[in-house]
């Protein structure tokens, strides 16, 4: 009896513990390709618990996007105008485009105070021990004080520069030293920096910066310093930092599925059919890598990584997650335009470790073998308790330093399970003596790494190729690629080869309702800082990029090359105003799009590094477009323009699509944007009316006014009256009555038929 109950109040109380964002206001790392979000009490990402909310957070997004985090990202993502007028063209990202990689990182602290207490405190993954507590850093007295940006739009985006302090109660310190048109004003420094800062009850303040870039081939990982200082009275001897890590990759691609035993699932759950990651661990003694011709290639470094592997439940092999049609869901909120075999989990995920003995007044650990443990531990189903990594609800501190240092029953391993399973793996360094006052610093890297990135080709585009599985273990190429990237970028200090600045762009419309894409000349005064004189002003011209139709990643392509500019083409420059205008001509009215112009430079012959030494040549650069600052992250969209004919009605007004059919593989009968598919355009009105939506039996479902003076059209995106949701399948009638005094009381009908 005295079990049962046991069995019976275990789920209770972990289901009570404290939620471990509560409190903590997030700030979010955007500017590379992979996100994540930090809070001061030394979470990264979403942490690995169950709760509705977790999926709200980034957690090595790899591609960035969104997700459903609207009030983390209002600043970027909100159309407010449009909100406002009750006209949103973005209204909430489905759960289909979540990309997220991982359920949560964690800062783990090991040791034996000087009165042999064994402390262990940690942040995530699995959850925050209780004695963690938010020690926002000091920006204004420590060096990135002078560091920052305050132009638009990092004024809203950011929280610090010496001209702005927009810093709420215990969030981290978010730094942006990038800029439109210029090149950033500390060239040796990242693009985007978060520091968030937090002690425990070990004496041991941590301080986390994290770095990232928007520059092509810097922008697929995220740097980030971890400095432990004894902020306490104690000596602490032995110490051991350990970086615990609950990577899911494939769960991401399991919000569509329901059929063939497959089933929904996402990261929160960890039911069995994401239960399928493949572990690689290049100092495991049984270390080979996915491509094994590579393995002496990749053995020098510290890093652990993962990538989707085949799940036997499946009657096809599903590694890489490919979207299967017959065992889909036809919910709006799963499907949004996956194409048949599209793949879905193609990234490699990993963390490989910079520095451990880093230069400066740094306690260095006591063993040269690093990390001197590595562990694994089975991360299942949340909801059904089917975990065994350490955690301060299951366990004591001695029995969780036992499991992550101890040689008993939870031996470390330096190998990896070689079967496919989701794992919460630990490397851990050490052990440190560290008397009060004393540091130790360890730098690492999140990197990801995807066969189209190898490639140099449109991820979207290669991932609905029919070769583009066979070609996927080519990402590890791409991971490694990419760390090397990083490993340049940390020694060196921060100062890499600079691409020309990003530029603003802005839209208008054609009389034809054809997009515009606008932006100005300033970029061409930019002065490269690696270099002096006529060599410094480097930019050389454009590239204009189009995304269209959006996939199911929303603002992450397929990109098309539209256009190449030359500074200073008089077929696109107006000298005497100082900008650039580019018409699509293959854009049409009610359409979404999105655009990326891109700067181009010059390359150069020489490139010097931090200690002097000549590099060679650098090719010419190309500006990136994964940040939301260098492309359009809401839609534009061309419209109408109003004319005479229409204010007198004298041309009958359409409802377009109509029938209407929510069917991403019927484009005649739908606009096929995965942010925007309900819209239905009423086109021909006057620049002045009002619309009437009624139901069969007569209801009034939708009233409202047009007043565009440029505009004759409307957009509706099926809500009703009441905006308690959209309307249903049925067949509906529609009226306009003219407001303008052209045809004022003059009136119009149809019916409209919509096929959900």
């Amino acid at each position: 009896m005295k079990t049962i109950l046991f069995i019976l109040l275990t789920p209770i109380i972990l289901l009570a513990q404290a939620d471990m964002i509560d409190g903590y206001s997030p700030r979010n790392l955007t500017r590379g390709k992979m996100w994540s979000t930090y809070r001061n009490n030394g979470l990264d990402g979403g942490g690995n618990r169950g709760e509705s909310n977790s999926h709200s957070q980034e957690s090595l997004s790899y591609p960035g996007n969104m997700s459903r985090v609207g009030p983390d990202f209002v600043e970027y993502f909100m159309d407010v105008e449009a909100y406002i007028n009750n006209d949103p063209n973005v209204v909430e990202m489905k759960r289909v485009t979540l990309a997220q990689c991982s359920r949560g990182q964690g800062v783990w602290i090991l040791a034996i105070d000087e009165t042999g207490d064994t402390l262990v405190s940690y942040s995530g993954p699995r959850n925050v021990t209780h004695d963690v507590e938010s020690a926002p850093y000091d920006i204004r007295n420590a060096p990135e004080s002078v560091l920052g940006d305050s132009s638009y739009p990092n004024i809203e985006r950011s929280n610090y520069s010496p001209y702005h302090y927009d810093i709420q109660s215990s969030e981290p310190v978010e730094i942006h030293n990038y800029r439109y048109n210029e090149y950033s004003a500390n060239d040796s420094t990242p693009e985007e920096i978060i520091i968030s800062q937090w002690t425990t009850k070990t004496g041991i303040q941590v301080t986390r910066k994290a770095y990232a870039w928007g520059y092509p081939n810097f922008d697929d990982f995220i740097i980030q310093e971890l400095t432990y200082e004894n902020t306490g009275t104690k000596i602490l001897d032995p110490v051991y930092f350990s970086l615990m890590n609950a990577f899911s990759l494939n769960a991401m691609a399991h919000h569509w599925a329901v059929g063939f035993g497959m089933g929904w699932s996402d990261w929160r759950h960890n039911r069995e059919q994401t239960q399928d990651d493949l572990f690689f661990y290049t100092k495991a003694d049984t270390f080979t890598a996915d491509e094994p011709e590579f393995t002496n290639d990749y053995v020098d470094d510290i890093i652990f990584y993962q990538r989707d592997d085949n799940w036997v439940g499946t009657t096809w092999n599903d590694t890489g997650q490919p979207y299967k049609l017959e065992a889909s869901s036809r919910s709006q909120n799963e499907f949004q335009g996956q194409k048949e075999n599209q793949l879905l989990a193609y990234q490699y995920i990993g963390m490989g470790i910079l520095d451990i003995e880093p230069e400066g007044d740094y306690v260095h650990p006591a063993s040269n073998a690093q990390p001197i443990y590595a562990k694994w531990w089975h991360n299942g189903n949340n909801q059904q308790f089917d975990y065994e990594d350490p955690n301060s609800i299951e366990h004591t501190d001695q029995e969780m330093y036992n499991m992550v240092i101890g040689n008993n029953k939870y031996d470390i391993t330096r190998t990896p399970p070689d079967n496919p399973d989701l794992k919460t793996h630990a490397l851990v360094f050490g052990p440190y003596r560290l008397e009060p006052g004393q540091k130790a610093k360890i730098v690492l890297a999140f990197v990801g790494g995807s066969a189209p990135d190898w490639l140099n080709v449109d991820e979207v585009t290669w991932a609905i190729q029919p070769r583009s599985k066979l070609d996927l273990k080519l990402g590890e190429r791409s991971l490694f690629k990419n760390f090397n990237q990083a490993k340049f970028a940390y020694k060196n200090k921060y100062n890499i080869p600079d691409p020309p600045p990003d530029v603003d762009i802005w839209f208008s419309n054609t009389r034809l309702g054809q997009v515009v894409v606008h932006w100005a000349d300033n970029v061409e005064d930019a002065l490269d800082p690696d270099y002096d004189g006529d060599e410094a002003k480097d930019v050389r011209g454009y590239r204009v990029y189009k995304s269209w139709p959006p996939s199911h990643y929303w603002h992450f392509g397929p990109w098309e090359l539209i256009a190449d500019i030359s500074m200073g083409d008089i077929a696109y420059y107006d000298s005497t105003k100082g900008i650039y205008s580019f018409t699509d001509s293959s854009s049409y009215s009610g359409y979404n799009y999105y655009y990326s112009v891109h700067t181009y430079d010059s390359g150069h012959d020489h490139w010097y590094d931090i200690d002097g030494n000549d590099i060679g040549p650098i090719p010419p650069l190309e500006s990136g477009s994964s940040s939301p600052e260098q492309k359009n992250v809401i839609a534009t969209t061309p419209f109408q323009m109003a004319l005479a004919t229409y204010d007198s009605m004298a041309v009958p007004i359409k409802v377009v699509p109509n029938p209407y059919r929510l069917d991403y593989n019927d484009p005649l009968h739908m606009y096929p944007d995965a942010a925007d598919p309900y819209k239905l355009r009423f086109t021909n009105l006057p620049k002045k009316s009002i619309i009437r939506i009624y139901s069969a039996s007569g209801d009034l479902i939708y009233e409202k006014k047009h007043l565009n003076a440029e505009s004759a059209e409307e957009s509706w995106r099926q809500e009703t009256i009441s905006f308690s949701g959209t309307i249903v399948s049925g067949i509906y009638f529609w009226l306009v009555e003219s407001l303008d005094p052209a045809s004022k009381g003059k009136i119009q009908k149809g019916t409209l038929a919509i096929v959900k």
